[in-house]
């Protein structure tokens, strides 16, 4: 195992549970106002690393944990720490855990290592509890009357979360902009449809950046070498003779932004199941899909601002295809480390948990980033979710390494390397490319083997 990602990780670790710094935000947010044992250490480790151990636990569970520490408490008073200052002191190490995580980059193929950072943004929801409807208001009907909408920006080259929201459920994700002040000079941006939205796309090129994303329906598109026509897309794709297509386009009626637009046409099968799907949905709404809609799902039309010799046209296809992992990513945050499960109906409880997981959350990242690659000379990459799973069964162990020195911490962090290597990897499947393997093989791929992005 490398001994600077141990070395690295261990100091890491230490910084960001030191008691004097932990302490003194506990302080600082009013958690701690007098002496106690359950000091901000201890509640800090005891539901951050409770919930890696246990991503189900009860009060009880938690009790034991603080009991592992020297620190004995009923499932009553822990309860009662559990208040609006705990809140507050949790959110704030959240925060700091998002600063002080970070993985360094590594290189991973040639087909993105032009650019300094590749992100991929998305949400996700959470149902909670009724109480907190005030705080992070849902959609209401047949939804939730509360829920939280996660909005991640993650950088699929270091592994880090380089920004992480927490928003009202029932906000549009169209109109969320918060993220562009993470945006590096030289990145690529990759977003969903539902993010679609031409002021920040504009914002993201002002600041020397580059996105990629799909074509909205709705918006106007303009061909540079029509001296600023509009054209009918639904016509001019029909009109197309080959498969794949790329123009220089300006979109937008008002902004008339200077993309390259790649149309894509897609396997008569792959446009049928669209079509289904699009008529059920439209079922549910208890509305009817239109000729031009359903005439549309037989093509996939893209629209970025990075030139060709950076991203050309089978790199975008193989680019936008990894936008699944983002899918992966908050699988593993709901899933393995339950963020879907938060206990308890008063919103002290269930924020505390929320931030506890989360904080969890980054550390898996941050443990995992500097791995996912390392074994790329041998075709392997490693899974987020046996590495969560791993990380689990050896979280006691971590714990109990905090509290002793710093190379007995050093031991067991060299201990989870060790398993993760071994036992995390992702396995290798004969019908579909990993994201690593499409990457190493991207100018060897055929338009078929990239349809999956449909």
């Amino acid at each position: 195992m490398n001994e600077k990602f141990v070395e690295t990780a261990s100091q890491a670790i230490e910084r960001y549970f030191a008691p004097i710094s932990v302490e003194r935000a506990a302080r600082e947010h009013e958690f701690v106002q007098r002496r106690s044992a359950l000091g901000g250490t201890v509640f800090l480790k005891t539901l951050v690393l409770g919930f890696i151990q246990h991503p189900h636990a009860s009060l009880n569970q938690l009790c034991q944990i603080c009991l592992d520490m020297g620190v004995s408490i009923t499932p009553q008073g822990l309860d009662q720490r559990i208040n609006t200052t705990a809140v507050q002191f949790l959110k704030w190490m959240l925060e700091r855990a998002l600063k002080m995580w970070r993985a360094e980059c590594h290189d991973i193929a040639q087909v993105v290592d032009q650019f300094t950072a590749v992100y991929f943004q998305d949400s996700s929801v959470i149902a909670l509890p009724e109480a907190l409807q005030d705080t992070f208001p849902g959609v209401g009907g047949n939804a939730s009357s509360a829920a939280v909408k996660l909005q991640l920006l993650f950088d699929f080259l270091s592994g880090n979360i380089t920004h992480l929201a927490f928003v009202a459920g029932r906000k549009a994700d169209q109109g969320y902009q918060d993220h562009l002040s993470h945006i590096l000079p030289g990145s690529l941006l990759i977003q969903d449809l539902g993010f679609f939205n031409l002021d920040t796309l504009a914002s993201v090129a002002k600041q020397m950046a580059f996105f990629l994303t799909r074509w909205q329906t709705q918006t106007t598109v303009c061909l540079t070498s029509a001296l600023g026509q509009t054209i009918d897309m639904l016509t001019f794709l029909r009109s197309q003779k080959e498969p794949v297509a790329e123009y220089q386009v300006e979109v937008g009626q008002r902004k008339h932004l200077a993309c390259r637009m790649i149309c894509v046409r897609l396997p008569s099968d792959v446009a049928a199941g669209r079509r289904r799907r699009a008529r059920a949905d439209a079922k549910r709404r208890g509305t009817t899909p239109t000729q031009r809609t359903l005439g549309l799902l037989d093509w996939n039309v893209f629209l970025t601002n990075a030139p060709v010799e950076m991203l050309s046209l089978r790199q975008v296809l193989v680019c936008y295809s990894l936008r699944w992992q983002i899918e992966l990513v908050f699988k593993l945050w709901k899933s393995e480390a339950a963020l879907k499960h938060l206990r308890g109906v008063r919103q002290e409880r269930v924020l505390c948990e929320l931030y506890a997981k989360m904080i969890g959350i980054v550390l898996t990242h941050f443990l995992v980033a500097p791995l996912r690659f390392l074994l790329r000379a041998q075709h392997v990459e490693i899974s987020l979710t046996k590495s969560r799973q791993i990380l689990q069964d050896c979280a006691k162990q971590i714990s109990a390494a905090l509290g002793e020195n710093h190379q007995h911490l050093k031991n067991e962090l060299a201990r989870l390397y060790r398993r993760l290597l071994r036992f995390g990897r992702k396995t290798r499947r004969r019908k579909h490319l990993s994201s690593f393997e499409k990457l190493r093989v991207a100018n060897e791929l055929t338009l078929c083997q990239l349809y999956p992005l449909a």
